[in-house]
């Protein structure tokens, strides 16, 4: 994640304040979660609530173009799981089945923020970006936030990093024991394992609409940790620009997923293409992942 945003990362664990966005937030399709009930009680896109840990979100229940749907307790996206209670640790192995965590962050963000270890389950370091293109990114950052967060979703499908992260991804998917589940996170949750979420549901075969739309539920479950968020910068003094800034890399917004489905159709000739080609996974391996995650 950008300097930047870690300048707000202390705020991020503020509870609630209720204070409004600094603007609102553009070009998104509705937050509603999609009205699939599974079998552990949640509905696709709903989120698992955690006292230690936001956005977190069982993919169960999401339909494929075929009709098929996606598994309850097997796949899950999550935000940072450096605070995650006992009963939270429970809830996550004994509700969902957690056998591995794949942590997304940067070596530092690992470093800083280490994830709590949970009996059983698997953890494997698998950053998206480097220290070294971190702070890259931070220079674009502290001038314009949109331009910054734009161009990170770019390095998700341009960068040799990037792809062999999640390829290593799809590696833990295809061979977790059946029946256990994979949980992928960042830091926010929100963009380094939003992108491979819309890898994992275009591989299962998930429209392109639904998505959009479970990737724009961040900005839902996010809202109250980035309104403390802004309102704690407003409060320290940080200027318009700051805020403006911040609150880019607080959200996400279609333009930033847009951005990386240009970059696979330019490269790949779609998002499936990058797949196979970028991410070299087979015609086989996509029958396994499908075989292994969906159900009538």
């Amino acid at each position: 994640m950008k300097k930047s945003i870690l300048s707000v990362m202390v705020a991020l664990t503020l509870s609630s304040t209720g204070v409004a966005i600094a603007a609102p937030i553009q070009n998104q399709a509705s937050p509603t979660a999609i009205a699939a009930t599974t079998k552990s009680g949640y509905g696709a896109g709903s989120q698992i609530k955690l006292s230690g840990a936001v956005n977190v979100r069982d993919l169960g229940g999401y339909r494929t173009k075929s009709g098929l749907k996606v598994k309850p307790n097997m796949l899950i996206r999550s935000a940072k799981l450096n605070t995650l209670t006992k009963h939270d640790q429970q809830v996550l192995t004994k509700q969902h089945h957690l056998a591995v965590d794949v942590d997304l962050r940067t070596p530092a963000e690992m470093k800083a923020a280490p994830d709590v270890k949970m009996s059983g389950v698997t953890y494997v370091a698998d950053p998206v970006v480097s220290n070294k293109e971190s702070q890259s990114n931070d220079k674009i950052f502290d001038k314009n936030g949109e331009q910054a967060m734009i161009d990170y979703y770019n390095y998700f499908v341009d960068s040799t990093q990037g792809r062999a992260a999640y390829k290593k991804l799809f590696h833990e998917l295809l061979t977790v024991p059946k029946g256990k589940a994979v949980l992928w996170h960042c830091s926010a949750g929100k963009d380094r394992a939003g992108f491979g979420t819309a890898l994992v549901l275009t591989a299962l075969g998930v429209d392109k609409d639904t998505i959009y739309k479970d990737f724009l539920l961040s900005n839902k479950y996010r809202k109250q940790t980035n309104d403390a968020a802004l309102a704690a910068l407003k409060k320290k003094g940080a200027s318009k620009t700051e805020l403006k800034s911040n609150y880019y890399g607080l959200i996400v917004e279609k333009q930033y997923l847009d951005e990386a489905y240009k970059a696979a159709n330019k490269h790949y000739g779609s998002m499936n293409g990058f797949l196979h080609k970028g991410l070299g996974l087979t015609s086989s391996d996509i029958n396994k992942l499908r075989a292994k995650y969906l159900e009538k």
